[in-house]
């Protein structure tokens, strides 16, 4: 998280939100957004909106993200909002959106699924 700049700016309960600078290293070949950055987040806000609906003597490990792309990523930032959909006493079932914002405008690149484990 803080090798690619990514920062929390906000935790509620069972939610999270983020933001990064788009850097040159966080680019494919094509001048977009890797679509590993992209899943990088949404991994990142889920994990830690899960987090903040477990006791405070356990965490939480991902077991399975699913990532849908919907445009490509070109801009100066991307913003991730991470929710827990369900939590339960072993599995955490959350959702996440990844948005760029380019040129004043924010768009939607990516929506994720997962399911976070409680260790």
């Amino acid at each position: 998280m803080h090798h690619i700049g990514f920062e929390i700016t906000r935790i509620d309960l069972g939610e999270v939100e983020g933001q990064m600078p788009i850097a040159p290293f966080s680019l494919q070949q094509m001048g977009y957004v890797h679509g590993g950055i992209t899943a990088t987040l949404a991994d990142i806000v889920a994990g830690f909106a899960a987090y903040t609906r477990t006791p405070l003597e356990q965490n939480v490990v991902t077991s399975s993200l699913h990532v849908q792309y919907f445009a490509p990523g070109y801009g100066q930032s991307l913003r991730a909002l991470g929710k827990v959909v369900k939590a339960g006493s072993r599995l955490h079932y959350c959702e996440s959106e990844v948005y760029v914002l380019a040129d004043g405008e924010e768009r939607l690149i990516a929506r994720a699924i997962s399911t976070m484990v409680v260790v």
